[in-house]
């Protein structure tokens, strides 16, 4: 075995952990914006329908302090 062996797995490792590093594989700002406009949507929907039982609660939450 030579000297260099020690060298060559240590290289290995790190060069999978910087190439791990590097991979860009998240989302991108676009997809984010695509996640939020179909989200958002459904949540304005389900406040409106739900406002009138959201209102009450406020009022009695406001009423018990």
């Amino acid at each position: 075995m030579s000297a260099d062996a020690p060298d060559m797995a240590t290289s290995g490792w790190f060069d999978r952990i910087r190439t791990r590093c590097r991979r860009e594989t998240g989302q991108t700002m676009a997809e984010y914006a695509v996640v939020l406009g179909v989200i958002v949507p459904f949540i304005v929907i389900a406040y409106a329908a739900f406002s009138d039982d959201i209102a009450k609660l406020v009022d009695s939450v406001r009423s018990l302090l």
